[in-house]
């Protein structure tokens, strides 16, 4: 079954159960392995009519019902008749006897898996159909001529459509549930009429369809919504089950809570490093010769890739957990992507409950790989954020969720295809942390660095980023946001911006080209500094005698009037700005060119601490 728009997750979620589910533990059974056992003891005992009768009645209506599938198996026919003959001394006339209950348990469960089939048939055409009708009504909403009317019309139809499904999977499942009750009571009557009979069917007891079904996982690209749904619809059992087997794409899954996804991307982590440290141990050598030489120990590259991504996301929990002060989360957590680079993200404090979140995204020079979990950075904001307001509850997320240029010398340094790429994710990643937050609203804030500045443009403009505010500092252009109102912020929404003036990166926003033939964008685009491009700007001088580079990488630095003014805006307090005094003028003020930047000719302050 291939559904566009229609979300199985959302309709298990929705109807309370999985049919589908239920029917793959259904057809798990092997109905001609029972019929063949049951065949074996028919024929080596001595039957009577009645005996002779009851097996025939049952083989009908296994041949009715059974789609003929190989019934071959390591159940031994000859095996367990000679063992039960044994067993039963003189009474061959018990043999036939059971080869009937064995035959009827394989009537049963291949009726049953006939029945549920057609049932899951019907719901795959008609979930199909459905889906076909959305896609439909969802191409002709893309017409710009439609009036309102006829648009809202539209929507009503798939609003409608959507039901059908719901319902649609809803009754199946009903069927489903129906089919298995029936079919497990036949079984369970059946198994005690064998122990009566002297038989034990240890070796056809596992076609019992009441055995644990297989929890079906989302696919990674499922709404944030359509998860929820579909983890809340789960019963604490069920969720305990998946949660012990720590299967890595549930860590990834946006729209499971942060607690769960911390829980199993840490086990998956400690899987990472005990492959690695486990065959040191084994073969009495060190670790570093298991990663240099891993083929001798059996083991791949990606083994190794996730060993060293493993090993520096431990050191930047650890780190961001500041001594066990700080509660921390692992949220994302996938050390082979970006071509090994890593994608990770941890939350100091949780997401999910805090009162005020803020998402970090780092720039150049930064990956899982190359230690940026370890960086202070998060750490700072964390402690000045709450400091800034000692009512509130907060959470930082460190953000390493993208493919950032690898170093100055990248030369997509100056082209925006990681930007808008990193913008996607964020702008999902981002977005989901509403989907799982359990108190009424939260101020999020989503601060970017660098060429991450960029990215966070690039999210804002182009993916549909929901933040309360957004913080560029040391950016270096704006890309697709051409000013403060093409970031779709909601009332109230700022666009803050830090820039050094001695930064060099800030001073790059230039007019874009495209290189011939590649549709590669070269320029990153808006300087947001500038008057007239509507962000709030502020003071973001560092102090002292420093060298322009080291001002880039300034703005986190305790003390400074970065970071002091990054805290009132991520506790929801922007306006303390102005009441602080740190709010400073943009370029091209007073009339002058854009190159003229007022903040060169003030001497820069320290010592700011809420």
């Amino acid at each position: 079954m291939q559904l566009r728009y229609i979300s199985v997750a959302a309709l298990i979620a929705e109807a309370g159960g999985d049919p589908w589910a239920i029917n793959q533990s259904l057809q798990a059974g092997s109905p001609a392995q029972v019929s063949n056992l049951a065949n074996a003891f028919h024929q080596a005992g001595r039957c009577t009519a009645e005996s002779d009768a009851a097996f025939n009645q049952a083989r009908s209506r296994f041949d009715a019902a059974w789609n003929h599938q190989n019934g071959d198996h390591p159940i031994n026919d000859s095996a367990q008749v000679q063992r039960t003959a044994k067993s039963l001394g003189a009474q061959s006339l018990q043999l036939p006897k059971i080869g009937a209950d064995l035959e009827n348990i394989a009537a049963s469960l291949a009726e049953a898996q006939k029945t549920a089939a057609g049932q899951i048939s019907t719901l795959d055409a008609a979930l199909e159909k459905l889906d076909d009708l959305i896609g439909q009504a969802v191409r002709m909403e893309k017409d710009p001529s439609l009036s309102a009317a006829d648009r809202a019309a539209l929507d009503t139809f798939i609003r409608s459509c959507e039901e059908d499904a719901i319902s649609d999977t809803r009754a199946a499942l009903g069927q489903l549930k129906a089919i298995r009750s029936n079919y497990s009571g036949t079984l369970q009557q059946s198994l005690a009429t064998l122990r009566s009979d002297g038989y034990d069917p240890t070796a056809i007891e596992p076609a019992d369809a009441d055995e644990p079904e297989q929890i079906r996982i989302p696919p990674r690209d499922t709404k944030p919504e359509d998860a929820k749904r579909w983890w809340d619809s789960l019963s604490q059992a069920q969720r305990d089950q998946l949660l012990a087997q720590h299967p890595a794409e549930l860590g990834n899954l946006r729209g499971i809570d942060t607690v769960s996804r911390d829980k199993v991307n840490q086990q998956v982590m400690a899987d990472d490093l005990a492959r690695v440290e486990t065959a040191a141990s084994q073969h009495h050598v060190s670790v570093d010769q298991v990663t240099r030489h891993p083929e001798q120990f059996g083991l791949t590259p990606a083994a190794i890739t996730r060993y060293n991504n493993a090993t520096q996301t431990k050191k930047g929990l650890t780190h961001d957990s500041d001594g066990g002060k700080n509660p921390v989360f692992l949220q994302t957590y996938d050390p082979e992507a970006f071509d090994g680079r890593g994608r990770e993200a941890i939350a100091i404090g949780n997401p999910d409950t805090a009162d005020n979140t803020t998402v970090l995204v780092p720039g150049t020079g930064s990956s899982v790989n190359k230690g940026y979990l370890t960086h202070d950075d998060g750490l700072h904001v964390y402690d000045e954020v709450r400091k800034a307001d000692l009512t509130k509850s907060n959470s930082v997320v460190v953000w390493m969720g993208y493919h950032a240029p690898d170093s100055a010398l990248d030369p997509q340094i100056g082209q925006t295809t990681l930007a808008r790429d990193g913008g996607g994710l964020l702008a999902a990643d981002v977005n989901a942390l509403g989907v799982t937050h359990q108190i009424p609203s939260s101020h999020v804030t989503v601060i970017g660095h660098s060429y991450g500045s960029t990215t966070v443009a690039d999210a804002a403009a182009a993916s549909g980023m929901h933040a309360n505010d957004v913080v560029l500092v040391g950016c270096p252009g704006t890309d697709l946001a051409r000013n403060a109102g093409d970031f779709h912020l909601p009332e109230g929404g700022h666009v803050y911006v830090g820039a050094a003036s001695s930064d060099p990166i800030t001073h790059l926003g230039v007019g874009q080209g495209h290189l011939p033939g590649t549709g590669v964008t070269v320029g990153l685009g808006t300087d947001p500094a500038v008057e007239g491009y509507g962000s709030t700007r502020f003071k973001a001088e560092a102090p002292g005698l420093t060298i322009p580079l080291k001002d880039h990488s300034s703005y986190f630095t305790p003390g400074n009037e970065s970071l002091f003014s990054i805290a009132d805006i991520a506790s929801g307090h922007g306006d303390a700005l102005a009441h602080d005094h740190m709010t400073a003028d943009h370029r091209g003020s007073y009339w002058l060119p854009d190159t003229f930047d007022p903040e060169a000719i003030r001497r820069p302050t320290g010592g700011h601490y809420h």
